[in-house]
């Protein structure tokens, strides 16, 4: 099997590539990728059959700081409704969690991203707090030692060029003492052995492929290590989830069509990230991979794992 031609080899770190990935997604415009994430959102929510926080937070307690990190919203409805909102869809993980939570009124949301643009308009934003911030730099003064938990999902890989590591000593800046960090990420390293045809299995050979070569490497697995010996957390949990896709998902709720949209929409820009390393795969290949996934969920279905990690940081005194 032909390689792409490039001057970075397979496993030498390029951040600059996660580039590649955000310029698709700038062109293609931010409505359709928060379409895209709203559709993951109503997939990983059946999954995890609405239980969208794992760590010991007592939310019963009013007055919880709740932070999403690399947040993405847009007060609408989804072309396909949230089979758990009869209807309604509020969107984002924030507003998920907030319709289902005891004293949801008397807590405090926050969710920052690189890109303001994915915030909503000002008059939509419904007591939520947004802040654009990169998750790569040192959180400001006033935010750090202050969030009863935070959140984030699906943003480590953008990490690159620094080591994952270093994203979670950082997100460990911003919980009091006794609050909670939680993390959910893609197992691309060792995905589900059954349930897959062939295009799912190159995809996941590709995200790994990509990881190696931006220099983030398996992340997703060690996550419950990383918050417990890099960022100090202690009572650390992990659970797994397999996600069905396609036409494995099920039918209520447009999951089917949802799961589809939101797994195959990132493999174009995966792969054009793919096009600066050197990878197992050829050009065409890559060109070819974004449509044999889509066709592949949506014929026969698919499968992947997602790894959520949570920890505590220590009561201070």
């Amino acid at each position: 099997m032909s390689t792409t031609t490039t001057t970075t080899a397979l496993g030498e770190p390029k951040g600059a590539t996660m580039d590649n990935f955000m310029n698709m997604t700038k062109e293609a415009g931010h409505t359709p990728e928060i379409q895209r994430l709203m559709d993951l959102h109503a997939v990983y929510n059946d999954a995890m059959d609405g239980q969208l926080i794992l760590a010991s937070i007592n939310l019963e307690e009013p007055g919880k700081r709740i932070l999403d990190c690399g947040t993405a919203d847009e007060k609408k409805k989804a072309s396909s409704p949230d089979a758990r909102t009869g209807g309604e869809t509020t969107g984002t993980w924030l507003r998920s969690v907030r319709s289902n939570t005891p004293a949801a009124s008397h807590h405090h949301y926050f969710g920052t991203n690189i890109e303001a643009e994915l915030f909503p308009p000002t008059n939509h934003r419904d007591g939520i707090t947004y802040i654009q911030h990169s998750f790569q730099d040192p959180w400001p003064l006033h935010l750090q030692h202050t969030f009863d938990l935070v959140h984030m999902r699906g943003s480590l890989a953008g990490s690159s060029p620094h080591p994952p590591a270093q994203t979670i000593k950082n997100l460990a800046t911003l919980p009091r003492p006794g609050g909670w960090i939680q993390l959910m990420e893609m197992n691309a390293f060792s995905p589900p052995r059954e349930g897959n045809g062939p295009a799912m299995a190159d995809f996941a050979r590709l995200a790994a492929e990509v990881w190696d070569g931006i220099g983030v490497g398996d992340f997703a697995n060690g996550l419950g290590a990383m918050l417990r010996e890099e960022a100090g957390m202690r009572d650390v949990g992990e659970r797994r989830f397999v996600v069905e896709l396609g036409k494995r998902a099920k039918e209520e709720g447009g999951l089917r069509a949802r799961s589809v949209n939101g797994v195959a929409a990132p493999v174009g820009p995966i792969a054009a990230v793919a096009r600066d390393l050197r990878t197992s795969f050829s050009g065409e290949e890559l060109d070819g991979l974004p449509g044999r996934v889509r066709a592949e969920l949506e014929d026969q279905g698919g499968r992947v794992e997602m790894i959520v990690a949570w920890g505590q940081r220590p009561l201070e005194g």
